[in-house]
């Protein structure tokens, strides 16, 4: 379920309006009064689910960029940082940041923050050129979800089952984005234990609560038979603007990319902007899909699911494996909230990624 507080989606959609008029102060303003929303599903037992968060964490700053030279950004004004403010230190800073850009033709994109000066963000590029950003550009930074930001001690016997030296009940699991190939394990394990977030690989005394969890792909709950059926409920700020999602591709071989679709309501295939982008390769054989998108289906008790659907666009529409190719499944909610697919790129001969922008229809 989705809900968003009618005050504050009135004064979203109010802001909205004036943006849409091209007024600079309005866009300000939206920012800073995006709307609050929460929703709650269930994470069943003896299953996986796939989660992702279709909200973000409240901005800790809005501005413009004044400049940029490589991976820094020099920020508008006089922000008065202090020097590795948004820099990570256990024990004492327990949040890792972003910066989310907010409009330009990077919009939706968003950079790890590995340094910062007084009015400078030191960006981690992830082999993007930053210079496309350009100066005026409007910027958030915000901080990523963590583990025990999602799952906190509070929410034990709730969201999670702690576990014990005897069994792991509740476990958290990452897909692999950095992998090669397809169908990929996940790249790392989390579990309850003895009061905080451990990590499978890791010492038992080391707390993981502070590992971030990335807003564009999501993560699987996995509730083993000693877990009970969860309840897991995520609140905060409705991304207003566009989002944007890198998928990889390979010179010789198809490529799995785990992404989620941060909003708060559900988005069929036509409105996901996947071929529009030029981020979707349109199937010129339907004997022979091109690239595929792949979902899995959280009411059914399973744990390692395999893909319940399979869609792929042929001949102006979005198509079904198992179905005939004239079938149109273009309306077909397959982006709901608090979910997460796979898309399979195809080889490209290039290796080259491409981009995945979607406008919100809200």
């Amino acid at each position: 379920m989705s809900i968003l507080h009618p005050f504050l989606f009135r004064t979203f959609l109010a802001a909205a309006a004036c943006a849409v008029a091209g007024l600079s102060a309005a866009r300000a303003a939206t920012e800073s009064t995006a709307p609050v929303g929460y929703q709650t599903i269930s994470l069943l037992d003896n299953s996986d689910t796939y989660v992702s968060v279709p909200f973000h964490r409240p901005a800790v700053y809005h501005g413009q960029v004044a400049s940029i030279s490589g991976n820094v950004i020099t920020v508008s004004g006089t922000p008065g940082w202090t020097s590795s403010q948004f820099v990570y230190a256990a024990g004492t800073q327990p949040n890792t940041y972003y910066v989310l850009v907010r409009n330009g033709a990077k919009e939706g994109n968003y950079y790890t923050v590995t340094a910062n000066g007084s009015n400078t963000l030191m960006l981690d590029p992830a082999g993007d050129n930053l210079a496309t950003i350009g100066t005026q550009t409007t910027i958030a930074v915000i901080p990523y979800w963590t583990i025990a930001t999602l799952f906190p001690p509070s929410d034990a016997g709730t969201s999670f089952t702690p576990s014990t030296l005897a069994s792991i009940n509740t476990s958290i699991l990452i897909p692999n984005i950095h992998g090669v190939g397809i169908n990929l394990a996940s790249s790392a394990t989390y579990f309850y234990f003895n009061n905080a977030w451990r990590k499978i690989g890791l010492s038992f005394a080391i707390d993981k609560g502070d590992d971030i969890l990335l807003p564009d792909t999501y993560f699987i709950v996995r509730n083993t038979n000693a877990a009970q059926t969860g309840t897991f409920t995520t609140y905060g700020r409705v991304l207003t603007g566009k989002a944007a999602m890198v998928l990889t591709t390979r010179p010789d071989r198809a490529q799995d990319n785990p992404v989620a679709l941060a909003r708060p309501v559900p988005v069929t295939l036509a409105e996901s902007n996947l071929i529009g982008s030029g981020a979707f390769a349109v199937t010129t054989n339907w004997v022979m899909p091109t690239d595929l998108l792949l979902v899995f289906d959280n009411t059914t008790r399973v744990i390692n699911k395999s893909a319940t659907g399979t869609y792929y666009y042929f001949n102006n529409g979005w198509r079904k494996i198992g179905h005939p190719p004239t079938a149109d499944f273009s309306n077909d909610a397959v982006f709901s909230a608090n979910y997460g697919v796979i898309i399979r790129k195809a080889a490209t001969g290039t290796g080259s990624s491409a981009t995945w922008a979607n406008a919100p229809t809200y």
